[in-house]
């Protein structure tokens, strides 16, 4: 039996550390765009040269290692922890407003709220240093990557002292 996970902007906000009021809305609108009411949904980030990859971060779940040792993370992705790095995605802010402190990064275009891509390793929480403009389309921030090990976050990654590049 398939079971189905619905994880909300909020329910992943509180997860990752960040405080959202009950009732606000999420700063996301659906507007038709050119070549379909659908051709806007689901709009890979474009790859930045420099930027970390999302198909990296993707090797995220379970990995354990020939000493028995289980983690969140496969070896290849050990090494970013704490380290400074650039990445392209599309925001998904947890309020109205035309700046935000904390949001999510996604890979993939987010469409709503209630409707977020299944793949929490193709998501970033982001704590930034100074508010980030609000954009529709992918937004280049840097920070520090912090690998998220604790199996109460269904996070993988948070970036913290984000900045928008």
């Amino acid at each position: 039996m398939l079971r189905r996970q619905f994880l909300s902007s909020v329910t992943l906000s509180a997860a990752a550390g960040f405080a959202c009021a009950a009732g606000d809305a999420a700063a996301i609108s659906i507007e038709p765009a050119q070549g379909g009411v659908l051709a806007h949904l689901r709009q890979p980030a474009p790859g930045v040269n420099g930027a970390l990859d999302w198909d990296l971060l993707a090797q995220a779940g379970e990995s354990k290692f020939q000493d028995g040792m289980i983690s969140r993370f496969p070896a290849a992705l050990q090494g970013l922890d704490g380290q400074d790095v650039v990445i392209s995605g599309y925001m998904m802010p947890f309020r109205d407003g035309k700046t935000h402190k904390e949001f999510l990064l996604g890979a993939l275009q987010f469409h709503c709220s209630s409707c977020m891509m299944g793949d929490l390793s193709r998501i970033v929480a982001v704590k930034a240093a100074e508010p980030v403009a609000y954009a529709d389309q992918p937004v280049l921030v840097r920070g520090t990557l912090r690998l998220l090990e604790s199996e109460q976050s269904p996070l993988f990654y948070r970036l913290d002292a984000a900045r928008s590049v």
